[in-house]
């Protein structure tokens, strides 16, 4: 076999091939185990001493030729068939994007309709000292309120008193004390914020859920001005036909306090299964600060006056949009979320 003519063969058809296909089939036909160079290599044996350097070298640097002519052709295909496959002009594809959480898009409507009204955002800490959470809001160690709420307590291995224990908030009310440490009246504060109760986890209740609370600290604040701003909010969160209705209550950080109730947004105040078919639904929490509690903030409760409000984001998000379970918004289940 002529070497020169493996050679020149192998060089023409790997410029003549089209195709990876008829690349593969000239590497196997030259390159293979019983390839053309390789039957050559093996011929090595049959010839003369003095001859068998110079063909074994000559063999060798074909096969390298080969091999490289071959690389090269493969990469010239490929390129050209990608090339021919993409449309360089043509417009971008758009990535699905992920987006907001129910609750997060739900939270960031509430704060801007509170900046709207001049309000600041405070954001207190998520593990605080029992004194901001209790005893600074008129909840002191023993108080019959502290049943209402199924707290986690922080163990440090240290026998504290009762107001310097650890533990997860159970309201964001913790805020308002500790925000009046460093500011002075007039104020307006929002604090939005994750909570933490030991709860038995239902259709209605999580152990981890979100909750604004609202403040107003000034020289004759009034409940008025209470029943203003809750209004306003509600109008502007469900729509200027939304009504709203209070009714007294008793909380130990209010006094007076209030519960407000919003006209039900499922059935336009008709009744339904939803507001028990009372035509009402509970949202809001409230009342005048507790002059003890304007104490505690280093105030004089005969030149200042209050009022604060609070209420879960996950329970009016869920009448927002008409879900009747809480525990979807911590699913995780992608059926839900993409809804929103």
């Amino acid at each position: 076999m002529d070497i020169n003519l493996v050679e020149k063969k192998s060089i023409s058809e790997i410029e003549d091939s089209k195709n990876i296909k008829d690349l593969s089939a000239i590497e196997i036909k030259y390159l293979g185990r019983k390839g053309e160079l390789t039957e050559l290599l093996k011929s090595i044996s049959t010839l003369p001493v003095s001859e068998r350097k110079i063909f074994g070298a000559e063999t060798n640097r074909i096969k390298k030729k080969i091999e490289e002519l071959i690389k090269t052709k493969r990469e010239t295909i490929l390129n050209s068939s990608i090339s021919k496959s993409i449309d360089i002009t043509a417009p971008g594809e758009k990535y699905p994007e992920g987006h907001l959480h129910p609750i997060t898009h739900f939270l960031n409507k509430s704060i801007n309709v509170f900046k709207s009204m001049g309000f600041e955002v405070y954001e207190s800490p998520e593990i605080d000292l029992a004194y901001y959470n209790f005893d600074a809001i008129n909840v002191p160690k023993d108080h019959p309120a502290r049943d209402a709420w199924d707290t986690f307590y922080i163990k440090d291995g240290l026998d504290l008193s009762d107001d310097k224990k650890m533990l997860l908030r159970t309201h964001t009310s913790n805020s308002q004390v500790r925000a009046m440490e460093d500011r002075k009246p007039p104020v307006r504060i929002v604090v939005p914020g994750r909570c933490y109760r030991n709860e038995n986890v239902d259709a209605s209740h999580e152990t981890t859920f979100y909750q604004m609370e609202g403040f107003v600290i000034d020289k004759g604040v009034a409940l008025t001005d209470l029943m203003g701003t809750v209004r306003m909010f509600a109008q502007k969160m469900f729509g200027p036909e939304v009504k709203i209705r209070p009714r007294p209550h008793y909380y130990p950080f209010t006094e007076p306090s209030i519960d407000f109730d919003i006209s039900c947004i499922l059935c336009g105040g008709k009744g339904c299964p939803v507001c028990k078919n009372s035509g009402w639904l509970e949202v809001m929490p409230s009342g005048m600060i507790n002059p003890k509690v304007i104490k505690n903030m280093g105030l004089d409760p005969e030149v200042y006056s209050g009022f604060a409000f609070g209420f879960g984001i996950d329970r009016l998000m869920m009448l927002y949009h008409g879900i009747n379970d809480i525990r979807l918004s911590y699913s995780g289940d992608l059926r839900f979320l993409e809804q929103f």
